[in-house]
């Protein structure tokens, strides 16, 4: 484990994917002004999502806010995990493991069970189990019925 080997690992995926890393800051700028939200599914649709709180949830597990990070979202600590175990594969190591792939499909399917369960059991409730009342499907089917109305 030697520290040159990993931070030159770290510098070279930051090169290689600069470019990615800004685009994706300045679409979470863009799309967090207008919106207010950045998930995609939530904009459209209005419903949250399975990763919907994620971020919140796995800051809050970080500073030691167990509670609120488990009712933001139950499967954060399981993507800890596996981010934790893709960093230690990838930058220590240097290795990209095929149990990578294999845990991060444990890790989706998981995520998706807590989602439909939380769905069923908890929407709409408090946040981020909430219906997003301006995502753009209902605007555009107003926007598109009162066009309809005038067509008639």
């Amino acid at each position: 484990m030697n520290i040159k080997s990993i931070w030159k690992r770290i510098v070279s995926d930051i090169k290689n994917y600069y470019i990615a890393i800004l685009l994706f800051g300045v679409l979470n700028i863009i799309v967090r002004a207008v919106f207010h939200a950045f998930c995609p599914f939530l904009i459209i649709t209005g419903f949250p999502c399975a990763g919907c709180g994620m971020t919140r949830a796995v800051i809050c597990l970080l500073t030691g806010q167990f509670t609120r990070g488990m009712n933001l979202n139950p499967a954060a600590p399981f993507w800890i995990a596996w981010i934790a175990f893709f960093l230690f594969e990838r930058y220590v190591r240097g290795e990209n493991s095929k149990w990578n792939n294999i845990l991060l499909g444990i890790v989706v399917v998981i995520t998706l069970a807590v989602y439909v369960y939380r769905m069923l059991t908890q929407f709409p409730g408090n946040p981020p189990m909430t219906y997003y009342r301006n995502n753009v499907l209902t605007k555009y089917s107003t926007i598109l019925r009162d066009l309809l109305q005038y067509i008639e």
